[in-house]
């Protein structure tokens, strides 16, 4: 199995925008020394719930800091974005970390980063789709190409620098509902399957993405599918709980908050974005037990392993690891990677 970060910064603390982000970054460093295999950066806007609103800027950075991890976007939200300037910036992080770039995109969810972009939600899928097209033939085409699309138009049109990895970086996209796990596999993308989500429904959404890619005429492989979790190694159950309640409950609030329509008016959102109305219906709540149990690896290295096992066992080879959930302290973060690399990793090495 391969282990990887699946990093966010975010700001309990409104005056410590510099210590969140050194800690962070120095977390994906410390994550490199232990053998962890990539570091994902989330991309959010206009809210202490997520302050890296330009992932490539930060993977840059990153580039030149580490040597051997993968660095990958999670996600780059398209229907936010120019696409050309996308594929030029994402291509010069591929050179930059000599093709370690690992490209994660998705249309976004929260409403109101949609609203005040002053981009229709309804249009989503649609940008998503039209960006992907244009970053694709920026990348491989050795012709300039044109490009009249429903959102965006380019004349004579390449790109420089192009990306390292042959023939570009791998794209992978955040997709849960089974329409959506239907059209990554029927473009022949890799899976990103989200932290949020119980262990049941994950092994549900592997085996549906499967059977599409073999039905797209694709060859599937486990490889093909990153999942997040929540992740926090600690001595004993006791601890977990106590270090990692409090922290992640506000993650949690936080989300629905910034992401939910104005007084959890669900109607709001359009037909595309119809699984998220009851995730931001007003009487939703979050029961930090059952996550602890059904989402999250929270623990001591026994108990992680087991449910390490339990995904391995449903099909997922690949694990990305949210750590620095609402201000967790830093110290404690770094105890936790390095107690799961040398007592949870080697229980699944190749």
């Amino acid at each position: 199995m391969r282990f990887g970060l699946f990093q966010s910064v975010q700001l309990p603390d409104p005056k410590s925008e510099v210590r969140y982000y050194k800690e962070a970054l120095e977390q994906i460093q410390w994550a490199e020394k232990l053998g962890f295999d990539s570091a994902w950066i989330t991309e959010h806007h206009f809210s202490r719930h997520g302050i890296v609103s330009s992932t490539l800027t930060v993977l840059a950075y990153l580039a030149g800091v580490t040597d051997t991890i993968r660095l990958g976007t999670a996600v780059t939200v398209l229907p936010f974005h120019n696409p050309i300037q996308v594929a030029e910036e994402a291509a010069t992080v591929d050179l930059l970390s000599n093709g370690r770039l690992d490209f994660g995109v998705g249309r976004g969810f929260q409403w109101g980063e949609y609203n005040k972009l002053n981009i229709p939600m309804d249009e989503a899928s649609r940008r998503f789709e039209e960006s992907m097209e244009v970053i694709t033939k920026a990348w491989s085409q050795d012709e300039p190409f044109d490009h009249e699309g429903e959102f965006w138009r380019f004349n004579d049109m390449t790109i420089h620098p192009r990306p390292v990895q042959d023939p570009y970086p791998p794209v992978w996209v955040a997709a849960s509902s089974p329409t959506s796990l239907e059209r990554v596999a029927r473009n022949d993308w890799n899976l990103m399957i989200g932290q949020g989500e119980p262990f049941d429904q994950v092994a549900q959404q592997v085996a549906s993405y499967s059977t599409a890619v073999g039905e797209a005429g694709f060859e599937y492989s486990p490889k093909r599918v990153v999942v997040a979790r929540p992740m926090y190694t600690a001595t004993s159950e006791e601890m977990a709980r106590e270090d990692t309640k409090a922290p992640f409950m506000w993650f949690k609030q936080t989300g629905q908050e910034v992401g939910a329509p104005p007084e959890n008016r669900t109607e709001l959102l359009p037909d595309e974005f119809s699984s998220y109305r009851r995730r931001f219906s007003r009487d939703i709540g979050f029961d930090y037990d059952d996550m602890f149990d059904n989402v999250a690896l929270f623990g001591p290295p026994g108990q992680i392993a087991e449910k390490v096992e339990k995904l391995r066992q449903s099909g997922v080879e690949n694990l990305i690891f949210f750590i620095n959930y609402g201000g967790i302290e830093h110290r404690k973060v770094m105890n936790s990677l390095e107690l799961f690399a040398k007592e949870v990793m080697p229980q699944f090495a190749d």
